[in-house]
């Protein structure tokens, strides 16, 4: 099981060379968070689990003020120095647990986390601070890897992998329960949809970026070798001729509203 030190200890090594590689990779997924948000010139957001600042920094030019939140000091300084070099004066980053965010109640207008809860260690602990953030009527607006629903042994395969990869992974949730958890803590789903295909990864440098390597990194291997045949179909799992594999993780976006009673 991921626990607060792993996840910290982990991203505190990949900081200084997490961004460019993985902004490409997740573009898209911010583009469409963008969308959902709608963000207007007045709001204040928060940035959950902001890593390198990317998605507080696409943020910042369209709203009035955005803090970024995460447990890793080395993700927060590669964020400040990012800002910096970006010019953005309208950001600020606080050191704070996804499950503990120390803001007062609807404090903001907009709360977005992207590619990150997969790592949290309560998923309905981290959506009731959400809740109690967001002013009545604010958005929530979610990006993460996910799981197929109604295909456990394809979503167990690829827990599995992640965990593997990486020892901060907790658990990727399948779109449904996503749904079903986020109405449980009192926010109104919006919308909901999932992406697949559109991005596909290449397994050497997704495991070099994490740290996985050597033994680690076989067992990985192994594992995308041994995939059941429901895995592959889901992740599009394949072997190029040079041996290279390549698949496509399911993305889950969405978005919630505040209710106003």
């Amino acid at each position: 099981m991921s626990d607060v030190t792993s996840a910290k200890e982990q991203f505190d090594r990949q900081a200084a060379q997490y961004g460019s590689r993985w902004a490409s990779w997740s573009d898209e997924t911010l583009q469409r968070m963008l969308e959902l948000a709608d963000p207007q010139p007045e709001w204040r957001a928060l940035d959950v689990a902001t890593g390198n600042g990317f998605t507080a920094l696409a943020f910042a030019p369209r709203v009035a003020h955005v803090v970024g939140t995460d447990i890793s000091t080395g993700m927060l300084a590669q964020a400040e120095k990012r800002a910096a070099e970006q010019g953005a004066i309208n950001v600020e980053w606080v050191e704070a647990a996804a499950e503990s965010l120390p803001f007062a109640e609807a404090a903001f207008d907009l709360v977005t986390v992207r590619i990150a809860p997969h790592h949290f260690l309560d998923v309905p602990a981290f959506l009731g601070k959400v809740r109690r953030v967001l002013r009545p009527g604010g958005v929530f607006v979610l990006g993460d890897t996910t799981v197929p629903d109604g295909d456990p042994e394809a979503g167990a395969w690829q827990n599995a992998v992640e965990r593997e990869r990486d020892p901060s992974h907790a658990v990727n949730l399948s779109p449904e329960t996503w749904r079903t958890l986020t109405a449980a803590a009192g926010l109104e789903v919006t919308d909901a949809e999932v992406r697949d295909g559109a991005i596909r990864i290449s397994l050497r440098p997704w495991l070099e970026t994490s740290g996985a390597t050597g033994e680690r990194a076989e067992r990985v291997r192994a594992l995308f070798a041994a995939a059941p045949e429901s895995a592959r179909r889901q992740f599009q799992v394949a072997t190029d001729a040079d041996g290279e594999t390549h698949f496509a993780w399911q993305r889950v976006l969405l978005r919630a509203v505040r209710p106003h009673l």
